[in-house]
């Protein structure tokens, strides 16, 4: 018998951006960075509701028409450039909380990856709920190693590899596996974002995804080959 669960997605879109202005409403395979994630949360077979958390009146506007929920105007503390996001989540939550409305899981769809698909999230949120750790996020493999081609720069340019490995490494497919934070999904549960001051500090795995969809938005170049990418592999959006 399947049991019902409140699943809910929550996009966080602030006003102010610095690497794009207006980041969140800019234009991507003709509509905007907005409507495509609040799109992949309803084309979702597991999300039932999609919420918006923004202080823009213009990006609430957008998210309404796309079909999201605004439960709230976010307050302008939780909107500044140096507020951390993580601030969103709790003030969304509680707020949530109060309605007696708090779902079972909470995804978090960031509105970066435009070449993520709803089937992502459903294979996300169906991993999450078989493994059960306090935070699900999404990783891609990455190119470059802090064991062999990162390196950190001291006192007179010189530099040293970031991470000593134990052995030498003499090629980088031979350096440990290392993964790149991608913004496809952050899931989790709303007790587990209420009590948390670091959501790294419970049991976090990451979810391995397709690496040529993993671009995450933060200036024009990114977008534009965001598009390229698109084009090149025929993704579908």
């Amino acid at each position: 018998k399947k049991i019902f669960m409140k699943i809910y997605s929550f996009t966080f879109a602030r006003e102010g951006s610095k690497g794009i202005k207006n980041k969140n409403l800019i234009k991507f395979n003709n509509k905007s960075l907005i409507y495509w994630a609040i799109n992949d949360c309803i084309k979702s077979k597991l999300i039932n509701k999609s919420f918006v958390s923004t202080d823009s009146d213009k990006i609430a506007k957008e998210a309404f028409k796309a079909g999201a929920v605004i439960p709230f105007k976010r307050p302008k503390k939780l909107s500044t450039s140096s507020s951390p996001e993580y601030l969103s989540w709790k003030h969304a939550m509680e707020f949530l909380k109060k309605k007696n409305d708090l779902p079972d899981v909470f995804v978090s769809v960031p509105c970066t990856s435009p070449l993520r698909s709803s089937k992502d999230l459903d294979n996300m949120i169906s991993f999450f709920l078989k493994k059960k750790p306090d935070f699900l996020v999404g990783v891609s493999e990455s190119d470059r190693s802090p064991f062999f081609n990162i390196f950190k720069m001291k006192k007179n340019n010189k530099i040293e590899i970031f991470s000593k490995p134990k052995k030498k490494i003499f090629r980088r497919q031979d350096s440990p596996k290392t993964y790149d934070l991608t913004t496809f999904a952050f899931i989790s549960k709303p007790k587990y974002i209420m009590k948390s001051k670091d959501f790294y500090s419970g049991s976090v795995i990451g979810f391995k995804v397709d690496k040529k969809r993993s671009i995450d938005i933060d200036t024009i170049q990114d977008l534009k080959y965001a598009e390229y990418l698109k084009k090149y592999y025929g993704i579908k959006k």
